[in-house]
């Protein structure tokens, strides 16, 4: 029988949190339904999930919660929700999550499930309980569950390009390097490369979810830096030209890539728009067919992309200061 599961959504971007869980679903489960949406919540059903291997790759998609019980949520429907809750018989704690407009705040959802729990006799322990009771509460629904997934929040912030052996200006914070290598549905074990690698932060994402990641960068000694970026992970950088990659043709299963702006661009090609058009070329030739390749511009080139042979599958935007956004084509 297929379970429910409630995903937890960070609020940092709009739409690549979604796209994230549903990628990560696609990798690895054989199949799901989506049954509810709202603001930062995506719930679905599913059988036999893998949540360690999910877990362990989640990005902005910041837990998951098997859902026990759910009801509207408003003081009568936690009630509700709460005393159909089958709970063993040992210690607990409510810890709650509100999202988006949602009318109930988290100390109140807590306090409302822990006063139905109390009451039938179950015991509270908020220092070291024996299970911790998960809620999420959304505009439309409360869920109440176990916790079956969470994202590492903290190493993302040990890996910020700051605290990085080698750093250079532009490179993409990890959670959506983590993210757009999710989006790219590489699995562990396949090759991801990089033609624009730069200090390595995809490949570094990738590295750590046990994919094989391939760097290419024209400048040999940003490729060195690179390199102590990614001490320890099974990852080839190439001193290359992402116009002429060294790659036999349909040899790659994923790509990610943030193109070069500015001068950074002209060190490869005579153009942006050469180098954007021959960068395409290579990749629409190396990467296996069917398989995604995610391209990130400054400008909005989902024409050329397009031309090139490649379906836009998404395509989202994050604005990162008033002089920079970033286009996000997802592409097969």
């Amino acid at each position: 029988m297929a379970a429910r599961y409630a995903f937890e959504l960070s609020g940092e971007h709009p739409t690549i949190p979604r796209s994230e869980a549903l990628a990560l679903l696609a990798v690895t489960s054989s199949g799901y339904q989506v049954v509810a949406e709202g603001e930062r919540s995506l719930v679905i059903e599913a059988r036999d999930l893998d949540f360690p291997r999910i877990g362990a790759r989640m990005g902005m998609v910041h837990r998951v919660v098997e859902v026990a019980a759910e009801g509207e949520p408003t003081p009568e429907g936690v009630a509700e929700a709460a005393a159909g809750l089958d709970l063993p018989d040992r210690s607990y704690r409510v810890r709650a999550k509100r999202l988006g407009g949602a009318p109930l705040g988290s100390d109140e959802v807590e306090r409302m499930v822990g006063s139905v729990l109390w009451r039938r006799g179950y015991h509270a322990d908020l220092a070291a309980p024996e299970v911790e009771i998960r809620a999420i509460v959304t505009a439309e629904r409360l869920y109440l569950g176990r916790e079956v997934a969470r994202a590492d929040r903290t190493g993302f912030r040990d890996r910020h390009p700051h605290k990085k052996p080698f750093f250079h200006p532009g490179a993409i914070l990890p959670k959506l390097a983590r993210a757009l290598v999710n989006l790219s549905c590489v699995r562990e074990g396949e090759r991801l490369l990089d033609p624009f690698a730069g200090t390595g932060g995809f490949l570094v994402e990738a590295g750590l979810m046990a994919v094989r990641g391939l760097g290419v960068d024209v400048q040999e000694e940003i490729v060195r830096g690179s390199a102590t970026n990614l001490a320890g992970l099974d990852t080839a950088l190439i001193v290359g030209d992402a116009m002429r990659l060294p790659l036999k043709d349909e040899s790659i299963e994923a790509a990610v890539s943030d193109a070069p702006y500015g001068r950074s661009a002209l060190i490869q090609a005579g153009s942006r728009d050469e180098l954007l058009a021959g960068s395409l070329a290579e990749l629409r030739r190396v990467l296996v067919p069917g398989r995604r390749t995610i391209y990130v511009d400054d400008r909005p080139v989902g024409g050329a992309i397009e031309e090139a042979g490649f379906e836009i599958l998404e395509a989202h935007q994050e604005r990162v200061h008033r002089s920079l956004t970033r286009h996000i084509f997802v592409c097969r």
